[in-house]
């Protein structure tokens, strides 16, 4: 009899950004590995097979999700990325947006088969990367 295949987590946790030519751009954001670092031991715990990512780009973070797309996935897909933001866009560590629509579309039913009957889980931690914002207020965002 063979085992049932592993539900699946991403974490991708920025923490430092910096733009093309090296100026930091947005705060440092501490003590968000740590918690990334604990999220994973969790779902780990809860037999997912975690892939916790540190300091991606943009275009890192889109071709993390594409690459999910291609895996074989258990009973669910769970994403987590804590990052600065804004709504509807989480920022890569070299400042560059990512829309939250545009990860959802590379893992829709219509481009990505495999995942259409598997339920996908996602929570959005992003502080607002703009001074003077109430980052309290943009905290999380559960979709």
């Amino acid at each position: 009899m063979s085992q049932p295949r592993q539900s699946r987590a991403l974490v991708i946790v920025n923490t430092n950004f910096c733009s093309s030519d090296g100026d930091v751009v947005f705060g440092t954001r501490k003590g968000a590995k740590r918690e990334a670092e604990k999220l994973s031991r969790i779902l780990s715990r809860l037999n997912y097979k975690v892939k916790l990512m540190h300091n991606k780009t943009a275009k890192e973070i889109e071709d993390l999700y594409q690459q999910e797309r291609c895996r074989e996935h258990g009973e669910y897909f769970v994403s987590i990325i804590s990052s600065h933001g804004e709504e509807g866009v989480v920022f890569g560590c070299d400042a560059g947006p990512v829309k939250l629509t545009r990860i959802f579309q590379i893992l829709s039913s219509e481009k990505c088969p495999v995942l259409t009957k598997i339920p996908k889980i996602f929570f959005i931690q992003r502080e607002h990367a703009l001074a003077g914002k109430e980052p309290w207020k943009y905290a999380l965002t559960l979709i």
